[in-house]
C-alpha cells in the first residue's frame, strides 16, 4: 500500500487537458490575478497523452493539415478571435512551413489558393488548419502558467497518465492512476472530451488481414501513424482496384477522405471512395447568398406569438422548416444561421423542464440535420464524383464478410427499404467514423464506470452527458466540463453540444468563476497579500 508521504496533494486537479480545461485555466488565472490577496495554489494537470492543452482536434493526433469545419470567424468569438489573429500574423511563416511538411497535394493547393489572403493577414473567412489554433492555445496556457509560477502564486505539475478511479475521502478526492500512482485533490475538474469511438467490427483499433485493413480509431494513437499504416497496406495489395469505405459522413469522415486524397502515395492506390451514412448525405458547404436573403423559416416564425410552447413543438417546427429548405434545394450552409437564431429565440419561452428536454433530446437531433463543412472538403468530393471515383450509400453498417473469392464485402441496412443489402463492390479499406459511444454502453472508460457505480455522477437523458448543477458539479467539488455536460442548463441556457469553441469559452467563464468563488469563500485566497 502506498504511504501517505508519497501521495501528491493538490488544490485543483484537471483530468484531461483539452481546450475546455485550457480556457478554464486561463480564465481562472485571470480571476486570481484580479484578487487583491492570494496564496499559493497547487494545480495538477493530468492527461493520458504526452501532449497537453490541445486535445485530439487541435494537437498532434490530428496532424497539421486537417482544417476547421467552419470559417475562423465562425469558429472563435471575440475578443479571442482578434487575439488569435494577431498571433497568426506573428507566427504564420513557421505555421505554413509546418503545413507544407505535414501535408500533401491538397495542402499545397490550399496554401496557393489563399496565398494573397495569408500575406494580407485576412484570416477571418479561411478554414484554417486546426493545428494552428492548437499551437496558439498551448503556447498561451503554458506562458500564463509560467508567469504565475514565477510570481509564486501557483505550483503546477503535469502528469502523463490515465485516471482509472477516484474516491472522496475526508473532503478530498483520491485519484488512482493506471500506473498505480495516487493523487489527493480538494477539487477535481473532469474534462476528458467526447466519449470513445464506437467500434464497428471487432475490438482492436486496427484489424489487418490479407485483403482488408479495418481502422476503428483513425486518431489512435495519432492520424499520421494510421495513414502510414494505410499506405503500407495499400502498397502490398496486388489488386489494381482498391476500394475504400468510410462509415459515417461527419466531420471525421470528411477529414479522412481529405487526407487520403492529400497524400499522393495513398490516393494513387485507391480506385474508389465510398461513404456509408444513414441519410446518404454529406455536410453542406456552399452558401447560396442570394437565396439565403429570401429564406424565411415560416413554421418557426408562426410560434413567435405563442406562449404555451414545448420542446417538441419547437423541434417539430424546426424539422418542417428544414424539410421545406431541402425541398427547394437550399442546404444547411445557407439556412443554419437563420434557423438556429429562430428556434434559439423561442427557447426562452420554455419552462425549465421543457428546456431540459430540448437540451437532452431535440438539440442534437436538429444538429444532425444542420451539418456544414468547408469548401476544401466538398471540393474533394466533387472532384472524385467527376472522376467517377465516389459513391455514397444511405444505410447503416451491419458487417464485413468474406465472399467466395475470399475478398471482403459490405452488408448494410438500407435506409429506404429497411432491408439488409450487400454492396456490389469488394472492400479493401474500411475507416470507422461513425462517432462516439454513449453512457448506456458497457465499454465506456473505466473511470466513468467507477464514478457512476459510486454515485459521483449520473447520466442524463441525452445519454452522452452527466447531470451537473449550476456550478458544473456532479458531486461536491467534482466538476465536469466539455462534451460530458451535454443535456444541462446553465444561466438559463440549454447546452446540448459542447464542442463549439464559443460555447466552450462561455462555459469556462462560468466554471472558473465558481472555482474562484469557492476558494475565496473558504479562505484559500486571502492568507498572504500580493
Amino acid at each position: 500500500m502506498q504511504s501517505e508521504t508519497k501521495i501528491k496533494i493538490s488544490d485543483i486537479t484537471f483530468i484531461g487537458s483539452g481546450i475546455s480545461s485550457s480556457f478554464t485555466i486561463l480564465h481562472f488565472l485571470d480571476l486570481l490575478e484580479s484578487n487583491k490577496e492570494t496564496t499559493k495554489l497547487n494545480i495538477s494537470i493530468i492527461d493520458k497523452y504526452k501532449e497537453f492543452h490541445t486535445g485530439i482536434p487541435y494537437g498532434a493526433r490530428s496532424g497539421f493539415s486537417v482544417h476547421l469545419i467552419t470559417s475562423l470567424k465562425n469558429f472563435l468569438p471575440e475578443p479571442e478571435l482578434s487575439k488569435f489573429i494577431l498571433w497568426l500574423n506573428q507566427n504564420k511563416n513557421w505555421l505554413i512551413d509546418r503545413l507544407k511538411t505535414d501535408g500533401g497535394l491538397l495542402s499545397q493547393d490550399w496554401i496557393s489558393t489563399h496565398k494573397e489572403k495569408i500575406e494580407n493577414n485576412e484570416w477571418e473567412d479561411l478554414f484554417i488548419p486546426r493545428r494552428f489554433f492548437g499551437e496558439y492555445i498551448d503556447q498561451k496556457v503554458k506562458n500564463r502558467l509560467q508567469e504565475f509560477q514565477k510570481k509564486q502564486l501557483i505550483a503546477v505539475e503535469y502528469i502523463v497518465g490515465e485516471v482509472v478511479d477516484l474516491e472522496r475521502i475526508n473532503d478530498q478526492y483520491k485519484l488512482c492512476l493506471k500506473n498505480g500512482e495516487t493523487i489527493r485533490s480538494e477539487k477535481v475538474v473532469l474534462s476528458v472530451g467526447s466519449l470513445p469511438v464506437n467500434h464497428l467490427w471487432k475490438q482492436e483499433q486496427i484489424i489487418e488481414e490479407e485483403s482488408l485493413l479495418f481502422v476503428n480509431e483513425p486518431y489512435e494513437p495519432e492520424l499520421s501513424e494510421v495513414l502510414s499504416r494505410i499506405n503500407t497496406f495499400l502498397t502490398k495489395q496486388s489488386s489494381k482496384k482498391i476500394n475504400a469505405l468510410i462509415v459515417g459522413a461527419n466531420a471525421s469522415g470528411l477529414e479522412m477522405l481529405y487526407k487520403l486524397n492529400d497524400i499522393d502515395d495513398i490516393k494513387k492506390n485507391i480506385n474508389k471512395f465510398t461513404f456509408l451514412s444513414t441519410q446518404g448525405l454529406l455536410p453542406d458547404a456552399v452558401i447560396d447568398k442570394e437565396r439565403k436573403k429570401e429564406y424565411v423559416p415560416f413554421n418557426l416564425q408562426s410560434l413567435k406569438e405563442k406562449n404555451d410552447l414545448t420542446a417538441k413543438s419547437i423541434a417539430d417546427a424546426t424539422f418542417k422548416d428544414l424539410d421545406q429548405a431541402e425541398e427547394i434545394n437550399l442546404g444547411a450552409a445557407s439556412t443554419v444561421e437563420i434557423i438556429s437564431k429562430s428556434f434559439g429565440a423561442l427557447l426562452g419561452k420554455l419552462n425549465r423542464e421543457e428546456l431540459k428536454k430540448f437540451a437532452c433530446v431535440y438539440g442534437n437531433e436538429i444538429g444532425r440535420r444542420q451539418r456544414c463543412a468547408g469548401f476544401h472538403y466538398s471540393k474533394t468530393v466533387e472532384e472524385l464524383k467527376n472522376e467517377k471515383h465516389f459513391d455514397h450509400i444511405a444505410g447503416r453498417f451491419e458487417s464485413i464478410f468474406k465472399n467466395d473469392s475470399n475478398l471482403y464485402q459490405l452488408e448494410y441496412l438500407d435506409t429506404a427499404s429497411g432491408q439488409k443489402k450487400i454492396y456490389d463492390d469488394v472492400i479493401h479499406l474500411v475507416i470507422n467514423c461513425v462517432g462516439s459511444t454513449n453512457l448506456t454502453q458497457k465499454d465506456i472508460p473505466q473511470l466513468l464506470q467507477n464514478m457512476i457505480a459510486k454515485g459521483y455522477c449520473k447520466p442524463n437523458d441525452s445519454k452522452i452527458g452527466f447531470e451537473v448543477n449550476e456550478s458544473l458539479e456532479s458531486f461536491e467539488n467534482l466538476h465536469i466540463t466539455g462534451p460530458l455536460v451535454a443535456g444541462n442548463i446553465f444561466e438559463g441556457k440549454a447546452v446540448w453540444h459542447l464542442e463549439h469553441c464559443g460555447r466552450i469559452i462561455w462555459l469556462s467563464h462560468v466554471l472558473s468563476k465558481k472555482m474562484n468563488d469557492y476558494f475565496i469563500n473558504n479562505n484559500k485566497l486571502n492568507k498572504h497579500p500580493l
